[in-house]
């Protein structure tokens, strides 16, 4: 693991994000590296003075910065935006998240000052062992409550089968192929991380809309995603929590 986490912040400071960083900091023993553009020297002070973090103004992009201090996790700000704006205007955070697969990043929601409550996703098909494991570790060392969590997506297997069966023979096979979908998923983990015992999580639906809004209505802080997930760019969108993105 590389021996520091990284903030990157445009033309503001989020507190949220430095607090969360000094836990992170705290229990893995790390160093702290601010980047920041368009911000008041006088306010790069007092990041300084009262976190005792290394701070830097620098006129260089975000993805030359990244390349150049390779850290093991970029935390990021996530302002609050109104869903009809963020259809069509982004946060330049999430820009950059949504470019790149090669590193990982932690989006901290604004307001969000402390994060205690996770959700791991694993999906059977995507999500890499080396994702599972890295994961896995962090969130074990940084001492949060996490679960593991999967969304069998029952749509497309729903219009073939009822197509070819009639509905309570339908309704009967998606219910085993669901639970079918879950214990490969659960194995799976088991394997990497050589558990005896895993508990998940199973939901049904769309991943990108139904994992938010489980996250949500169970007030969960975090979620925990892979750059694999395709539906990556609309998960973050449609989340109203914190989202880390880790490397497949």
């Amino acid at each position: 693991m590389t021996e520091n986490l990284l903030i990157l912040f445009k033309e503001k400071i989020f507190n949220e994000v430095l607090s969360v960083a000094k836990d992170i900091a705290t229990k893995f023993q790390l160093k702290v590296k601010v980047y920041t553009q368009n911000i008041p020297q006088e306010e790069l002070e007092k990041i300084s003075q009262k976190w005792d973090f290394d701070v830097v103004s620098s006129s260089e992009d975000f993805e030359t910065i990244l390349e150049k201090e390779r850290p093991f996790l970029t935390l990021l700000p996530r302002p609050k935006v109104s869903p009809i704006v963020h259809a069509f205007v982004k946060p330049w955070s999430e820009k950059l998240v949504e470019s790149t697969d090669r590193w990982n990043f932690l989006l901290v929601e604004q307001g969000m000052e402390k994060i205690k409550k996770v959700l791991l996703y694993v999906d059977r098909d995507t999500s890499s062992d080396n994702y599972i494991r890295s994961a896995y570790e962090f969130l074990k060392k940084w001492g949060v409550d996490f679960e593991f969590v999967t969304v069998f997506d029952e749509r497309y297997f729903e219009l073939l089968i009822k197509k070819e069966h009639p509905e309570q023979e339908a309704k009967e096979l998606l219910g085993r192929m669901f639970e079918d979908y879950i214990s490969a998923v659960r194995e799976k983990i088991k394997k990497v991380l050589q558990l005896e015992k895993v508990e998940i999580l199973p939901l049904k639906g769309e991943v990108r809309k139904t994992l938010p809004y489980f996250a949500k209505v169970h007030k969960y802080d975090l979620l925990v995603i892979s750059h694999a997930y395709e539906d990556k760019n609309e998960l973050i969108e449609n989340s109203e929590t914190s989202v880390a993105v880790f490397k497949n």
